[in-house]
C-alpha cells in the first residue's frame, strides 16, 4: 500500500505550470508519462526518457521511452557513458528504490529531442495509505496547458502575479514590512507572516511572505518578473489553525525546495541545518502570533 505525490513542473517556468501526480508504486514510469503529458498540452508523438535530479542529458541512469529502448538493444553497451532501463518495465516504487529517492529528491523528464521540453518532479509525499496499484492521477495543478507545442520551448504566459485583492494593493517589487503588518487589519486577511526580510536605508523589506484569507492561504516569492504565487493552501473545511498550520508546513517545504534548486544550481549540497536557518522568520511570527506549537 503505497504511492506517490510527484509535483511535475515545466522547466523553464516552474512557478506559472505545475502539476501534482498521485501514482502508485506498482504502475510503470511509462503510465506516469503517459499521464503528464497531456495534463501540460503534449502529445505523445515524440522519444522521451526520465533521469536523475535534473541532470537530463548528463543523468548516469535514464528510464528510456519503450520504443527507444526496443530500438536501443543493438547498440554497444561499451560505448555507453550511463545506464539505460526501459521505463515500460520500471515501476515507480522501483525506480525510487534505484535512485534513492527521499521526500524532496527529484527526477528530471525531457520530451521531445529536437524540441527538448524539459520538466523535473519533485517527490512532495509518499502515501502509505493510498493502492500500490493506484492509476496516475493529477489532484493539483497550477497554470494553464502549454498552447503550441511545435512553438520554441520558453516561458508560458503566466498567470496574474498577485490573487485579488493583493494584485492592487501591493507592489511589483520587494514591499516594506510595516505595510505587510498593515494588511492584517483588512477584514478579508486573517494573517500575514513575513519570511525573507531585508534591512535596507528605508527600513525593513519583504521578498518573501504568507498571506492567509478566510479560506485561502497563499506563499508568495518576489521573482524578477514580480510577486508570483508559489503555493496555493486550500482552507475549505479547515479551521482558521488548521488553515494556518497547512500553511505554515507548505513554506516549510517551499524553504527546503529552494535549498534543492540552489544546490543544484551551485554544485553545493545544503543539508537540514540550511533549511532550518531558512525557518526563522517563520517559527518567530508563528510564536509572535500564539501559534508556536504549529
Amino acid at each position: 500500500m503505497t504511492a506517490y505525490r510527484f509535483r511535475v513542473k515545466f522547466d523553464p517556468d516552474p512557478t506559472s505550470l505545475w502539476r501534482d501526480l498521485v501514482v502508485g508504486a506498482d504502475r510503470t514510469i511509462t503510465e506516469f508519462q503517459s499521464a503528464i503529458n497531456p495534463a501540460v498540452g503534449l502529445d505523445q508523438g515524440h522519444l522521451w526518457f526520465v533521469g536523475e535530479g535534473e541532470d537530463y542529458w548528463d543523468s548516469a541512469v535514464k528510464y528510456q521511452c519503450p520504443q527507444e529502448y526496443e530500438e536501443s538493444l543493438g547498440g554497444d553497451p561499451v560505448l555507453r557513458t550511463e545506464r539505460i532501463e526501459n521505463a515500460g518495465e520500471v515501476t515507480i516504487g522501483e525506480m525510487t528504490r534505484q535512485l534513492g529517492l527521499e521526500q524532496y529528491d527529484r527526477i528530471c523528464y525531457l520530451y521531445d529531442y529536437g524540441d527538448e521540453w524539459r520538466f523535473y518532479a519533485i517527490l512532495k509525499e509518499v502515501l502509505s495509505d493510498e493502492s500500490s496499484d493506484k492509476e496516475p492521477e493529477i489532484v493539483k495543478e497550477k497554470g494553464d496547458p502549454i498552447d503550441d507545442q511545435y512553438a520554441s520551448p520558453g516561458t508560458t504566459e503566466s498567470d496574474p502575479p498577485l490573487p485579488d485583492p493583493l494584485y492592487s494593493v501591493l507592489p511589483e517589487t520587494a514591499v516594506p514590512v510595516a505595510d505587510l503588518r498593515e494588511l492584517e487589519k483588512r477584514d478579508d486577511i486573517v494573517h500575514v507572516i513575513p519570511l525573507l526580510s531585508l534591512e535596507t536605508g528605508f527600513g525593513a523589506v519583504c521578498e518573501r511572505f504568507a498571506i492567509q484569507f478566510e479560506d485561502t492561504g497563499y506563499v508568495l516569492e518576489n521573482f524578477q518578473l514580480g510577486w508570483q504565487v508559489v503555493e496555493e493552501v486550500d482552507g475549505v473545511d479547515k479551521t482558521e489553525e488548521e488553515l494556518l498550520a497547512a500553511l505554515a508546513d507548505a513554506v516549510r517545504e517551499w524553504h527546503a525546495e529552494i535549498a534543492e534548486i540552489s544546490g543544484a544550481m551551485t554544485g553545493q549540497h545544503f543539508g537540514e541545518e540550511t533549511v532550518e536557518a531558512m525557518h526563522v522568520e517563520l517559527e518567530a511570527e508563528l510564536e509572535r502570533k500564539g501559534y508556536g506549537h504549529l
